[in-house]
């Protein structure tokens, strides 16, 4: 288990109790102490208290709302054949009689190759899926939801529905629109890289 987020939020804490001197947790001036530091001018890091930096709290805070979708979807994935996310994004890109090729699905579903293909076995092993000889391109094979499938994907409709209004919390319409404009500039600008996955490209960008 990868405890990098959790180690990044006890030195947030240590910071601030550091810096504030606050003898009682107080949620809320936390978190207002954590966006006040991630504005301030770029200074020389205290050795004794590390404060991530604002691009560093944004990528923190996207991975760290993405483990509690992870966290909802067990529950509502419960007594499913369907075992996580990936499976579910995979046959919302199929239903309900669509047909693609495999490296094409997981494409839409942001997966990778090496993993992704885990996915569809573990699917197809369930008979979720369904595939055939693709009559365009003998090299490959397209890939369908069963009547299995189907059902799967309606057992858990209601309990997504209640998941997604939940992991939006207590925003108004207006944040709502905001934060989906902000993800799908997010989501145009990261696709290309996904796609193409170019490793000296991506070397070049992360080393």
């Amino acid at each position: 288990m990868d405890y990098t987020i959790l180690k990044e939020i006890i030195a947030l804490a240590e910071a601030y109790q550091q810096q504030t001197k606050a003898d009682t947790w107080q949620k809320v001036q936390f978190v207002s102490w954590i966006i006040n530091e991630a504005n301030k001018p770029e200074r020389p890091p205290a050795p004794a208290a590390f404060v991530p930096s604002q691009d560093g709290l944004i990528s923190m805070f996207l991975g760290i709302a993405y483990k509690y979708a992870q966290f909802y979807s067990r529950r509502v994935f419960r007594n499913t054949q369907i075992y996580s996310l990936d499976d579910f994004a995979v046959l919302v890109s199929l239903f309900p009689d669509k047909e693609f090729k495999k490296i094409d699905v997981l494409r839409m579903c942001i997966q990778e190759k090496s993993s992704g293909n885990e996915v569809l076995k573990r699917l197809l092993r369930e008979e979720l899926l369904q595939e055939r000889e693709n009559p365009a391109d003998a090299r490959s094979k397209l890939l369908s939801l069963t009547d299995k499938g189907r059902t799967q994907y309606g057992l858990i409709q209601r309990g997504i529905s209640k998941m997604a209004g939940h992991i939006v919390g207590d925003l108004n319409a207006e944040e709502k629109n905001l934060l989906l404009q902000v993800l799908m500039k997010l989501h145009q600008f990261h696709k290309p890289y996904f796609e193409e996955n170019d490793e000296e490209t991506l070397n070049k960008l992360l080393n």
